[in-house]
């Protein structure tokens, strides 16, 4: 029973700790994603994140690889990034 509850425990804590392919604000109210290669531009790498570098940065999305960006969006670097 203490096995499957330590387990239960490991699973929780890591998904909580998962980060989230979906666009984030950053303190300043830039958009962050993170990064699976290239960033799409008017965002710059920090780390293993792609941080827009303005406020009006169009938002990025995460690209699935094997399928088309989503309508409103344009493939930019290793992200679907949307039109003005």
């Amino acid at each position: 029973m203490t096995k499957i509850m330590v387990v239960i425990a490991m699973l929780v804590a890591t998904t909580a700790h998962a980060e989230s392919p979906y666009p984030t604000p950053t303190r300043d109210g830039r958009e962050r994603i993170q990064r699976t290669g290239t960033c799409p531009t008017g965002y710059v790498g920090s780390g293993d994140k792609c941080e827009a570098l303005h406020q009006d940065t169009p938002r990025a999305y995460p690209y699935i690889p094997g399928t088309a960006c989503p309508s409103g969006t344009f493939r930019s670097g290793d992200a679907c990034k949307a039109f003005r």
